[in-house]
Formats: structure tokens, C-alpha cells, sequence
């Protein structure tokens, strides 16, 4: 019996979230003589016991044919496939006294699985699981299996652990934004080694020393030398010789011709990626960041050197890394490396301390291996003997100085010479000096017969794409360019222009050397290959747009989903090229160029679509928004030239703000859908966007209702009906709104959706995240509070000191300025003891007296350790907080040079450790920009803001202005970018280069200032649709046009809910106040649906919400629900019973019975009752089994599938985030009693349904009691299934409102998705399938805690948006199938 409790047992563990993980680590298990389908002797047992000792009750459910039996068996199908399943069964008959049987047989002993090992034994029911000595042929099988299955089991953990780290690193390169193949350069490097080179470089007493980590060795060992010395082969010499060592090694080849690999943010990202693939510390550190979604700019150097680095992987203790960085020089930026990175390093940091050495590559170092790679090159060059050879050899020794270049071009120019004069001319002839040397080729290739038309346009493409082209790219551009094809271009580079040129063991086509772009592009070359960038760029970005204008990027005729993947598998190789990099072209190229200007707008107008879901499949967006920059680029090139009313500059114009808005707006639809632009995503633009004007020849959704013409720059707002804001923070997950309530909300922080209200008990002043804790401070005037923003749980309450001013945590402590001078702290991981306060001064001399002074501002800089103290008549002083003195002051400066004593209304730090900078506020307007620790003001202006604030990484600074207005900085310059609500001034987003930006004012469109809908109810008959607004009107919309026809009437506040009688001629409101209001509505046939008469006017005074009505079908009641108390009222507004929840303060969810209009039933928790309309008693009572632990009841619908009833519970987090957490499926055939139904022969429907359940869901036990109640105990129907499916629900739209069996909800990425339930009941193996049907922009959910929505008939699905009611038409017409793990 005991297989039988181990099945049940872990049934029982996949079900509850509690167990899962225990569940998931089981592999096999093994049966030895378990009863599954019950046994014959089960009776006889029965009898044994009954005679000799009592009785057991469990013995009749082993009875062959038991229901308790099968049902396990049932269930236990639905859950066996993820286990290995070993059956042993015996072959002996049982001796019990004068009688043998076979206990169980061998069909009851084996499940009948396919995959399932089936063992006879030759032992009876009780030696099957007992041996007498180790060579028991019975144990020896036993034992056999068990190492079988354990080797199994070990094989298949190390594939696992390998599949697992195959797949964190995959999800690294994402996260990390690596390309492809990105160790090609060192692969590139070893291949150009010969064997025997470079050797001396590990020899050398600098390389040794700094190898070692010796003590006082240098951790930087900067080598130099002439161009084209073999640096950059000398640097994957170096990667070889410590990776031999088995030292943790990371590298970077910087590249000025790619820019992909010419900015220090690559190189960063790129040696952190390396760090992760060879150190576990490194790659779960990353991962959890990834997992707790810590995003940074993949662009900016110093916020990944400070969220990856010092945050991350330098707080760990990992061994000594060595960084291989070659080419230094040729980063865009590579000063900062030293001055704000590696200058800040420390003993603890395992590459040192910042003491470098130089190294310079000298000829004599050289020499040996520039000997070895001419004899080896010498080889080829046809000569008399080995005494000339060696001669020849010596001869370009003498000349090369040390660069290997020179000598590669100088043995290549050789060996097409003929004859000993030849040659001897020849190397008499070549120049010494790279820049001779390049000038002599371009003669050579001057004078040329024929291919000057190529070779110029191999050099031009060489010079100025992004990155080095693949050999099929670069013979797809020419194509485009010179409308010719070369089937042998690799052959035509090498004779044309191979000393500039050259073909790596890649295939990629780049320069020989840095040296050779530089000459080519320079301003001075007088000749025929020389490259003008402007005429470069131009002539690139007319042959990108002519692709991307073309028959292969045409967008599909069809509307359907995936239609361009075939399309996009045929597509060129320099699509690719196109598409990434046409608008770096553009914005570089001539604006006279009146071709590129047409191709721009032919692209705008038919192409366009098919680009973007290019870049989607990509699953990077970045593009798009770089595509935006160089667009308004371009468009100021032209502005001197064009008017801004020409059609094409306003068609680029709208398109320069439509890229950014679908990457804020669109991008999780983007990246799980591509193809989803074409038909899902238009409708939902603004109507007078340059997106939504796009033809598009397929079926598109269509959404009506939406008033918007214009994108809308707000992407949140949330109100507060009850208190006023008083305090505001961002942490790494969430953003913290306190109110004067005394209420804290915590918001995602980027979905913005509400995740948890906490009580702080007064009204809250200041708030503050612990970065990676998930802890949170909040303070009011008596107390502050430390709480766990995930769970709500308070962790410590402290006092609050005199008069405070900030509040900031430093490592384990919380420290608070207090405006009497001191600072109080409290250490968190000594039970929050609070330390003796700190005083401060004002001055270095006058340490002991205290200050009497009152601050008018001070900003707490935990990153730099210091504090910025600012009074009325004095600079501001800077303490230093770990030293606890005094370090200078600081101020903005008057004309005479002394620092100002105007009184000062906000100061800010920026909190990157790596900008020491101070913004300051001052009362007579000026915004002041100041170096403390240099006391240098660096920028000043006028700009009238009382109050500031700095983003998390430091790179902005927003400040709040009189009227209403806030306006935001680059902190770091001053300059202006975003003002609301008057303009908004866009910076340009990241660029691939580091050249100037521009930037343009853009109209802010505001959200619409009208009364945002709160509450919705379709008309049973599906024509109508009533919409509540927060203002209190209650108005009548059309369904099919989502336009507003009139208000039908008022209430004096928001309205929180709104419900119609079944017969749909009664509309009843429940305000913010608790007030009520029923209509009675009238069908006019002129007019619709109009208001007859006031039915009744309350108000239910119970001093908390009202959360629920649920009004009777037939019996004139209705029952309101607070979260203390149930209401029975008649509906002339009169109460007539009233219930009180006392000990247990939860949320109920009340629904009418649907097979009995006289009955109402109630969930609560895991238990369900059933009430009677006429005197409120309970009759029924069902017990679930589901465990909704730390749940609460969301909604609950009943639909009818067929001619069985069941209802629909949706689960959300305990008191926190509303979205849905969990799904339950109720079978109501439990709730009927024959009391229940009125005699019109319902019973029999009824006992008939009551068997077909019990078929399915045979656990399930009624116990008939004297009473007429019942007490059922019922198992959830789908639970695996439901279980699965609910981990991609948000939110539950509706269930049976247009197929019966159709469960549509709001999944996690903001996708309106479908589910058949009758599909998943069918449904047994690890894999459910269900629909996603189209995407809704997660801002509309922004800021609130509840979804106003719903399902119409014709398969539309509604929307309230602000005042807007979006009608999706025929929403779930469009389909596409998705798989989920069960």
C-alpha cells in the first residue's frame, strides 16, 4: 500500500507551490508489489483483521475495482510522464496458513505505462522486499536497478548542468548586448602568429613582474610601439600564454573601422561576459541582476563600470583576473578607462591597485620574428639559390623597422616581380615609411589597365561601413552600387587593391591596418582613390535604401501572422548590412542629394513596416530609436535647403518621433511578435502619427472609441481619492508614493502597475529604498518604519529625531541629518540599536561647539561618503561622513570671486560615485552647477526651481519649477532636455560614434484631462455598454462605435462600481462615499436605452467600501460585500440582514446560483456556501482542496459549458499586486440539493450531472447529513492545467461570453489571450496550448490597480481608456497558438 501513498503523495506535491521543488528532484520511482488497480486478498485481509484485532477502513479501498483506487490512477497518469516508473511484481504465491494466492497479481502490480520497467521477481509478497544474504539473486536484481537508475540519474545532472550553463550564458549575451562570434578577433590574432614568434614578450622582466601580482608590481602594463609592430597579434600571444597557465583571462580587440568595437561600453560588456563564462561567482551574480530585471544603458561606460563592476562582481571574492586590452588607442574614449575607472581601483579589487608600467616594443624585440616571417614568405619568391634568398632576406630586414606591414606588402609587391634586377629595383624603389609606401601603390594603381571602378568602390565601402562586410554583403552592396556582380571578388580585391585590402580567414572584408583608412580618407590626398566621407556615405546610403526600397523588403500581401519568415530566410546577405546601418549613412550623407531624399521617402511610405519587424526578430530595439536620431540628423542637414512644409521633410519628421514611441510603447509586443506591426500594432497608434497614415495592404485590426491624434508623452497617471502625495522614491524594482493618509503604494517600476499598499500609521514625509534588499524606509513626524517592499513585513521601527531633513542607508546602517545638526543612525544588522549621534560643524576649528543654526538644505551623498549642509548667510559645507570632520565649502561664485551666501531652497549630490558634482537651488532663482571638491562652479542660470532630484545612475537632474512645472537636466551640463508642460526638448539617443548631436523642441501632448472611466457593465442583451467615470457620471456609449450618446445621471463622487439587474432593466451605482443609486432603465426607440425612473437613492453607512454587489435574479434582494460585512437589501433600498466579520477580515466573492434562481453562492477562501435568497440561510457548504496560501479571491465567474455549470475563481497575492496569481475550476453540481430546485424535474437533470461528475472526479466524497445540508470535500477540476495557465494571467476578461468554454484574459505582456477549458480538461500530456489574439499598450493599465474591461458579442473586446471606451472589433478573430509547460 505504501506505492499507492507515494503517488498520492506527489500528486499532492506537484499541486502545491509549497512542494514543487521537492516534486521537480524526483526521477524515479519503483514499485515493488503495490496494488494499483486494488487486490483479490483485500477481502481476505479484511477478515484476518477483523477477527484477530479491528477492523481498518482503508482496506476496502484496496479492493480490486475500488473507486479510491482508480481515482489515484486516473490522476496519477496526468503527472507520470516527468518520472521513471520501475515495477516489480511477484511471480511466488503467499503462504498464510493452509492457503497460498498471489497477493497481487502481476496486471494490478504494473501500471501499463509505456515507458515503464516491468521486473518479475521469484519471490512472494513478503520476501520481494526482503533478502537473507548480499548474493540473494532477488537483491542482486534490486540492487542492479538501483545503480542502473543511479548512473541515469548522474548522467542526466551533468547533461542538465551543462544544457543549464549552455543556456545562463546564451541569456548573458543577451542581457549584455555580445554579437556574434565575438571571439573571432583572437582567433584572428593566433592564426597570423607564426609558430615561434612573440616569445620574448614572456620573457620580459615588466610582463613577468606584472603576471605574478607581485607586491608593488604594476597592474597596468601599458605597451606601445610604431604602427603595424604586431601589437595586436602580440596582445593574442599574451591571451594564449595565461590561458595555458589556467589564469582567468579576458580580452578585447578594439577596432576604429567597427563601431561596434570602437566604444569603451563594448569593451566593459564584453570582459564582464568573458569574467561570467569562466567564474560561477561572476555568471549568478549576473543572473540574478538579470532576474531582478537591473537594466542599464549598454552604451554608457560609466554606468556599466558601476552597476556591473563595483556593485556587482567587485564585491565578491573571486580570484585574480588579468585583462587583455588591445588597440586602446582607437576607443572613442578610452581616457575615462584610466582616469574614473581604473584610478579608482583598490587592494581589494582582484586586478590591483591602478600603478602601471610602459612598455615600449622596440625594433631589436621585433626583429627575430619579422626574420622568421620573411624566410617564410622568401620561400615562395622564385630565386637562384639559398645565398640569394638569404641576401634577400637580409636586404628587407634592413628596411622594415620593425613593422610587420611593411614587410607583408614589401614580400607581396616581390613575388609578382621577375627576374634578379627586377626585384633588386623593386626593393631599392619601396619607401621606408608607411605613408610613401601607400602613396607609391595608389601610382601603381593608377596606372592601372582596367578596375579602377571597382577598386574605388571596394575602397570607399572598406573605409566607411560600420563594421568590416562579409565577402556576400560586400558583393550585394556593389551590386546595388555599381550594378554589376563579381563572381570572383575575393580574387578581384587581392589583384585590385590588396595592399589596402584584405580578406581575413572569416571572410570578412576590412583595411590592412588603421593606418591605411587614415590615409585614404585624408583631406589632403590628391588622387583618384581617395575617399570623401560626405560623397562616401551619401553613395552607401543610396545603395542601403535602394534594398530596403526593393521587391525582398516588400511588407506580406496578408495580414497573417508569420507570413514574412519565408520571405526573410531568401532575403540577401547585405540585408543584414541595410538595415542596421542606412541611417548612420544617412545622417552622414550630402542633404543635395535629391535621389537619397526620394529613396528616404519611398522607403517611409511602402517599406517601412517590413524594416521594423526585421529589427524585432532581432529581439533589439535600439536600432529603431537610432534610426530616430539619425533621421532628425539628417533632417536638420536639410533644413537650409527645404522648406519644413515639404511632404517628404514632414513624413521623415513624423517618423523621427514614431520610432521612440513604438520602442516605449510596443516593445514586448515587438520582440515576442515582429509581424505583429502589420496588423496588431497600427490600429492602436495615434491617428495622426506617421505610423498609422502607413498603407498596408493586409487586414488590420480595427479599434475604434480612441480620441487621441497625438502620442502621448504621459506613459502614467495615478490618482489618489483619499490623501495628498507627500513623498516619492525610486528603487532597483519598484517606485514608493507616500501619502498624508499615512498609506505607502508600491509600484512596478516599469509596468507601473500597483504591487502592494502598506500602512505606515501617519502621514509620511520621506521614503527610501536600500538598493538589492528589496528594503524600504519610510518616516513620518514620530516614526520610521523598515519594511520589506516584497512581502509588507516590518522589520524595524525607530524614533523619529528632532526635526529631520534626509534619510539615505549607508551599507547596514540607516542614517538620518537631523536640522539640530547631528546625524542619527541606527545599525540594521544589530536589531536596529541605535548609535550615538554624530554632530557636525560648519568650520575645522570649532569642532566642540555645537552648532545652533538651522539648515536650510542638506543632501545625504552615501557614494562619495559626504554630506552637503547648506544655511541661510553661509556657503555650503561639505562633512565628510567617514571621517566625521569637516572638509571645505563650496557655493556658487559672485562677480568679485567670493562664494555666494544667498540662502539656498534644494541641493542634490549626483549619486554616482564617479561624478563628484552638486546641483544647487538657490531662493533667488539660480540653478548652480558645482565641483565641491574643487569649489568650482561650472554652470549658472536662471531657472526658478524650489525643489531637485537625481536619477538613480546619475545621469539626470529633474527640478520642480512654480505652476506646476518640471523640468529635466543632463546633470552633468545643465542643458535643458524636458519641460512639462510646455515643451519638450529630445536629446538625441545614443549613437555608434562620438560626434556632436543636436537637438530639437518637440509639443508635449498631455493626457486628456477628462473624467477617466472606473467602471463598466454590458447590457446582458450586448447592446449597450454603461461606463461609471471618476467625476460620478454614469454614462450610455455606443458598442459599436465607442463614442459616448449621453449621461444618463450623477453621483457626487467616483463611482467604484456599476451592475444591471439580469433582466438588464435596472442600473445600480455604488460610489466612492458608499453611495447608491438604481435606475430604472427604458429601451426608447428613438433614443436607446434612457433612465425611467430613480428604483431607490442610499447610502450604506458602515464606514468601509463597498467592494461587490450581486443583485438577485428573481427574488428583488441584492447583497452588498465589504470586507467586514455582508448586506442583504431589498431593492427599495432597504436593509434587511447584515453580517459581520469579525475574527477573519478577507475578501468574498458572491455569484448567483446557476441552476437555481432562489440560491446565491459565496466563496470564501478554500470554502464555498450556498445561501437562499429568501431568508439567507446556508444549505450547502463546499470544502476545496487547493492550497491558497498567502491568496486572496480576485473574481469569481460561473459559466454554463455545455449542461454543466462551473465556476471560475481568479486568485491574487495576499493584500498585494492585483494581478492574478492562481485559477481554480468549481463544478457547481456540488451545490445542488433537492431542496434547491422547484419540482419541474430538475432533480433527475441534476442526480444525472451529479453521476457524470463523480466519473470524472472520483475522490469526491458528500456526506449526507440528517439536515437538509450538505458538506462536500471536492477536488479542483484542471489543476495541473489551470495551474500552468495561470502563471500567464494578469488579469481575467471574461469566461463563456461569446463559445462557452472560452476563458479570454490580459496575460503578463500586456496580450489579450484565450484558453478553451474543455480543450485543457482533454488535455494529459506536459505541454497546453491556448491563443494569443493581439497586444493592448501597457500604458493604459499604467498607475491603476483595477482593469476595466470586458468581452462583447462578435468576439469584441472592450477597453476603458482615460474617457475613452476602445472598442477592439472582432479582437479574437485573430489568433496565434502558444505552447506552456504544464
Amino acid at each position: 500500500m505504501g506505492g499507492l501513498v507515494i503517488k498520492k503523495a506527489y500528486m499532492l506535491a506537484r499541486q502545491g507551490a509549497a512542494y514543487k521543488d521537492l516534486a521537480e528532484r524526483v526521477h524515479t520511482i519503483c514499485f515493488l508489489a503495490t496494488p494499483h488497480r486494488g487486490s483479490d486478498s483485500a477481502k481476505l485481509l479484511n477478515n484476518i483483521l477483523h477477527f484477530a484485532y479491528s477492523s481498518r477502513a482503508y482496506v476496502a479501498d484496496l479492493k480490486r475495482g475500488s473507486g479510491a483506487v482508480q481515482s489515484i490512477n486516473d490522476e496519477f497518469r496526468s503527472y507520470s510522464a516527468d518520472v521513471n516508473l520501475w515495477s516489480f511484481y511477484e511471480t511466488q504465491k503467499l503462504k498464510i496458513g493452509i492457503l497460498s494466492t498471489l497477493i497481487v497479481e502481476p496486471d494490478s502490480a504494473t501500471l501499463g505505462y509505456r515507458e515503464e520497467k516491468q521486473i518479475p521477481m521469484n519471490a512472494d509478497h513478503r520476501s520481494i522486499c526482503k533478502f537473507e544474504t548480499p548474493t540473494d539473486p532477488n537483491y542482486v536484481v534490486i540492487r542492479n536497478a538501483l545503480a542502473s537508475m543511479v548512473q541515469t540519474t548522474s548522467n542526466l545532472v551533468l547533461r542538465s548542468k551543462e544544457r543549464t550553463r549552455h543556456m545562463q550564458i546564451k541569456d548573458l549575451e543577451q542581457y549584455l548586448h555580445i554579437p556574434e562570434k565575438s571571439a573571432d578577433d583572437l582567433l584572428a590574432s593566433e592564426d597570423a602568429r607564426m609558430a615561434g614568434t612573440c616569445e620574448w614578450f614572456s620573457a620580459k622582466e615588466s610582463y613577468l613582474r606584472w603576471s605574478t601580482f607581485a607586491l608593488e608590481a604594476p597592474s597596468v602594463l601599458w605597451v606601445t610601439g610604431k604602427p603595424a609592430a604586431g601589437k595586436s597579434v602580440l596582445a593574442g600571444y599574451a591571451v594564449g600564454h595565461l590561458q595555458t597557465l589556467n589564469a582567468d583571462c579576458s580580452y578585447f580587440f578594439f577596432k576604429y573601422g567597427d563601431k561596434s568595437k570602437s566604444r569603451l561600453s563594448a569593451c566593459l560588456r564584453s570582459l564582464v561576459f568573458q569574467m561570467a563564462c569562466t567564474n560561477t561567482q561572476v555568471r549568478d551574480t549576473l543572473l540574478e541582476m538579470q532576474k531582478d530585471d537591473m537594466r542599464f544603458d549598454k552604451d554608457n561606460e560609466r554606468t556599466i563600470w558601476h552597476a556591473l563592476f563595483l556593485r556587482g562582481i567587485f564585491q565578491m571574492a573571486i580570484p585574480e583576473q588579468y585583462w587583455v586590452i588591445d588597440a586602446l588607442d582607437e576607443c572613442t574614449n578610452y581616457v575615462s578607462f584610466f582616469d574614473s575607472m581604473l584610478a579608482k581601483l583598490n587592494q581589494s579589487i582582484p586586478l590591483g591597485t591602478h600603478r602601471f608600467q610602459h612598455e615600449k616594443i622596440s625594433t631589436a624585440d621585433t626583429l627575430p620574428d619579422i626574420k622568421l616571417l620573411v624566410e617564410a614568405k622568401a620561400k615562395s619568391i622564385i630565386l637562384k639559390d639559398d645565398k640569394d634568398r638569404a641576401t634577400l632576406v637580409e636586404k628587407i630586414l634592413a628596411k622594415s623597422e620593425g613593422s610587420f606591414l611593411w614587410t607583408v606588402l614589401v614580400i607581396s609587391e616581390l613575388s609578382n616581380s621577375y627576374g634578379e634586377q627586377e626585384m633588386s629595383k623593386a626593393l631599392e624603389e619601396v619607401p621606408k615609411d608607411m605613408e610613401p609606401l601607400y602613396h607609391r601603390t595608389l601610382e601603381l594603381m593608377t596606372q592601372a589597365p582596367g578596375g579602377k571602378k571597382l577598386a574605388k568602390a571596394i575602397l570607399t565601402w572598406t573605409t566607411c561601413a560600420t563594421r568590416p562586410m562579409t565577402m556576400k554583403e560586400l558583393e550585394g552592396a556593389l551590386t546595388l552600387d555599381i550594378k554589376d556582380n563579381f563572381p570572383k571578388l575575393e580574387e578581384c580585391i587581392q589583384v585590385l587593391c590588396g595592399h589596402f585590402v584584405n580578406v581575413d580567414k572569416f571572410g570578412k572584408v576590412q583595411m590592412v591596418h588603421g593606418t591605411a583608412r587614415e590615409f585614404l580618407l585624408s583631406n589632403d590626398l590628391e588622387s583618384e582613390f581617395a575617399v570623401n566621407k560626405t560623397e562616401a556615405h551619401t553613395r552607401l546610403a543610396r545603395a542601403c535604401l535602394t534594398y530596403l526600397t526593393g521587391e525582398e523588403m516588400r511588407p506580406p500581401r496578408t495580414g497573417r501572422r508569420g507570413s514574412a519568415l519565408d520571405i526573410a530566410g531568401k532575403r540577401a546577405k547585405f540585408s543584414i548590412y541595410a538595415c542596421s546601418a542606412f541611417s548612420y549613412h544617412l545622417a552622414r550623407a550630402s542633404p543635395f542629394a535629391n535621389d537619397v531624399l526620394f529613396l528616404v521617402d519611398k522607403f517611409l511610405k511602402a517599406n517601412v513596416l517590413s524594416w521594423i519587424e526585421f529589427v524585432a526578430r532581432t529581439h533589439n530595439l535600439i536600432p529603431l530609436i537610432r534610426a530616430a536620431k539619425h533621421l532628425r540628423t539628417y533632417l536638420a542637414s536639410c533644413a537650409t535647403e527645404r522648406s519644413p512644409l515639404d511632404r517628404s521633410v514632414q513624413k521623415i519628421s513624423g517618423w523621427t518621433t514614431d520610432f521612440v514611441r513604438i520602442v516605449a510603447k510596443f516593445a514586448d509586443a515587438l520582440t515576442m511578435s515582429p509581424s505583429a506591426i502589420y496588423s496588431l500594432i497600427l490600429p492602436f497608434c495615434p491617428t495622426e502619427s506617421a505610423i498609422h497614415k502607413t498603407a498596408n495592404h493586409g487586414r488590420k485590426l480595427s479599434v475604434v472609441g480612441l480620441s487621441n491624434a497625438q502620442w502621448d508623452d504621459r506613459l502614467s497617471c495615478i490618482d489618489f481619492h483619499e490623501g495628498q502625495t507627500s513623498a516619492i522614491c525610486h528603487g532597483d524594482d519598484f517606485f514608493a508614493v507616500g501619502l498624508t493618509t499615512g498609506m505607502v503604494a508600491l509600484y512596478h517600476a516599469t509596468s507601473f502597475q500597483e504591487h502592494k499598499m502598506i500602512n505606515h500609521g501617519e502621514s509620511v514625509r520621506l521614503l527610501r529604498f536600500k538598493s538589492k534588499t528589496g528594503l524600504m524606509a519610510s518616516c513620518g513626524i514620530k516614526a520610521i518604519r523598515i519594511r520589506d517592499t516584497y512581502t509588507g513585513e516590518t522589520f524595524h521601527k525607530f524614533h523619529v529625531p528632532q526635526r529631520f531633513m534626509d534619510l539615505a542607508f549607508d551599507r547596514n546602517f540607516l542614517i538620518a541629518a537631523s536640522s539640530k545638526n547631528y546625524i542619527a543612525s541606527w545599525d540594521l544588522d544589530n536589531a536596529g540599536a541605535q548609535q550615538p549621534n554624530r554632530p557636525w560643524s560648519d568650520s575645522g576649528e570649532f569642532l566642540d561647539t555645537r552648532l545652533h543654526r538651522t539648515p536650510c538644505a542638506i543632501s545625504i551623498a552615501v557614494s562619495h561618503k559626504m554630506m552637503a549642509v547648506a544655511y541661510s548667510g553661509r556657503p555650503i559645507i561639505l562633512w565628510d561622513l567617514e571621517e566625521d570632520a569637516y572638509y571645505g565649502s563650496c557655493g556658487k561664485k559672485l562677480a568679485t570671486g567670493e562664494t555666494s551666501t544667498h540662502m539656498v531652497t534644494a541641493i542634490v549630490f549626483n549619486p554616482n560615485p564617479n561624478v563628484g558634482l552638486i546641483a544647487s537651488s538657490y531662493l533667488d532663482g539660480e540653478l548652480v552647477l558645482i565641483d565641491p571638491f574643487d569649489d568650482q562652479e561650472l554652470e549658472s542660470f536662471r531657472a526658478d526651481c524650489h525643489t531637485l532630484a537625481a536619477s538613480p545612475d546619475g545621469c539626470l537632474l529633474a527640478g520642480g519649477a512654480g505652476g506646476g512645472t518640471v523640468q529635466v537636466y543632463e546633470f552633468d551640463t545643465l542643458r535643458l532636455l524636458y519641460r512639462e508642460p510646455a515643451v519638450l526638448l529630445r536629446d538625441s539617443l545614443g549613437d555608434l560614434s562620438s560626434e556632436g548631436t543636436s537637438t530639437s523642441v518637440v509639443d508635449v501632448v498631455s493626457s486628456d484631462t477628462k473624467a477617466r472611466m472606473s467602471a463598466m457593465a454590458l447590457h446582458p442583451k450586448g447592446d449597450a455598454v454603461f461606463c461609471g467615470k471618476n467625476d460620478g457620471t454614469v454614462s450610455l456609449y455606443d458598442l459599436k462605435t465607442g463614442t459616448e450618446i449621453r449621461v444618463l445621471y450623477r453621483h457626487k463622487s467616483l463611482v467604484r462600481i456599476l451592475t444591471l439587474w439580469p433582466q438588464g432593466d435596472i442600473i445600480m451605482s455604488v460610489d466612492a462615499s458608499n453611495g447608491l443609486l438604481a435606475w430604472k432603465l427604458q429601451m426608447s426607440q428613438k433614443e436607446g436605452w434612457v433612465t425611467e425612473k430613480l428604483v431607490f437613492q442610499s447610502r450604506l453607512d458602515c464606514g468601509k467600501a463597498i467592494i461587490q454587489v450581486l443583485p438577485g435574479a428573481t427574488a428583488g434582494k441584492f447583497i452588498m460585500s465589504t470586507r467586514q460585512s455582508d448586506h442583504l437589501w431589498t431593492t427599495d433600498g432597504q436593509q434587511e440582514n447584515e453580517r459581520t466579520y469579525s475574527d477573519t477580515i478577507g475578501i468574498r466573492k458572491w455569484i448567483q446560483h446557476q441552476q437555481s434562481p432562489l440560491h446565491m453562492i459565496c466563496i470564501e477562501g478554500a470554502v464555498a456556501r450556498n445561501y437562499t435568497w429568501t431568508d439567507w440561510s446556508e444549505v450547502a457548504c463546499v470544502h476545496l482542496i487547493a492550497d491558497i496560501r498567502g491568496l486572496q479571491l480576485k473574481s469569481a465567474t460561473p459559466y454554463t459549458s455545455g449542461r454543466r455549470c462551473q465556476i471560475l475563481v481568479e486568485l491574487c497575492e495576499l493584500d498585494g499586486s492585483p494581478d492574478a496569481r492562481g485559477l481554480q475550476l468549481l463544478d457547481s453540481v456540488h451545490f445542488n440539493n433537492v431542496e434547491d430546485f422547484s419540482p419541474n424535474g430538475s432533480i433527475a437533470e441534476a442526480a444525472t450531472e451529479r453521476q457524470d461528475v463523480d466519473k470524472v472526479s472520483t475522490t469526491t466524497t458528500i456526506k449526507q447529513t440528517a439536515t437538509a445540508d450538505t458538506t462536500v470535500s471536492t477536488p479542483l477540476l484542471l489543476g495541473p492545467q489551470l495551474t500552468a495557465l495561470a502563471r500567464r494571467v494578469a488579469h481575467v476578461i471574461g469566461v463563456g461570453n461569446n463559445d462557452a468554454n472560452q476563458l479570454v484574459f490580459l496575460d503578463t505582456h500586456s496580450l489579450v489571450c484565450s484558453a478553451d477549458l474543455e480543450t485543457l480538461k482533454s488535455h494529459d500530456g506536459s505541454v497546453i496550448t491556448y491563443s494569443m489574439h493581439f497586444f493592448v499598450p501597457y500604458d493604459w493599465f499604467a498607475g491603476t490597480r483595477d482593469v476595466v474591461c470586458a468581452v462583447a458579442p462578435r468576439r469584441d473586446v472592450l477597453f476603458a481608456r482615460n474617457d475613452d471606451l476602445a472598442v477592439i472589433k472582432g479582437g479574437l478573430e485573430y489568433a496565434e497558438k502558444v505552447d506552456a509547460d504544464v
